[in-house]
């Protein structure tokens, strides 16, 4: 449907939370996963959000990510060395993209332009061949680089990490 009309935005509502149905929505071209049993405010902000281009998905994303099994101490020569794949700043922006966090969020975070928000998200999808932001972070979290605490597996202290009174963000990615 999108080839036909390529400015449709796509909305789906499920009944419950499902991890791989939500990826292969999103491999489908949906902009939204949301639960039915959202209330009115987040909905609306929801739709608004998707008709500006934003993709969003539900805070139970965070709940799954965080019952993701880290990195094991030997698998580490099997999985990819990440600090030879990306930047610093793009390690840092990944970490942000698997928190959910929007541009404006992004670069207010790494003290950076939006502008250059989007340099690092570009070089990030070129380098891990995926095709957006939504994969990178799927990608982050299938090489065991995201623990439980929501930190990177080989996270030193200092590194860009959630805060740990901020409210899980509703949007998880934008293009």
């Amino acid at each position: 449907m999108k080839e036909r009309f390529p400015g449709l935005r796509i909305a789906a509502l499920v009944d419950s939370f499902n991890f791989g149905q939500m990826v292969d929505a999103f491999n489908r071209g949906v902009d939204a996963y949301l639960l039915k049993e959202i209330a009115s405010d987040p909905l609306l902000g929801s739709l608004r959000l998707v008709h500006q281009g934003e993709k969003v998905m539900p805070t139970a994303l965070l709940e799954h990510l965080a019952h993701k099994r880290p990195l094991i101490e030997g698998e580490a020569e099997i999985k990819v060395e990440l600090g030879e794949l990306l930047s610093e700043r793009e390690i840092d922006t990944l970490h942000c993209l698997v928190m959910g966090y929007p541009n404006k969020v992004i670069a207010y975070r790494l003290d950076i332009s939006e502008a250059t928000v989007k340099v690092h998200v570009k070089a990030i999808l070129r380098k891990l061949m995926v095709q957006n932001r939504t994969q990178a972070a799927i990608w982050a979290v299938n090489q065991g680089l995201v623990l439980a605490n929501g930190r990177f597996a080989d996270a030193e202290p200092g590194e860009v990490v959630p805060s740990e009174d901020a409210t899980p963000p509703l949007v998880a990615m934008a293009h």
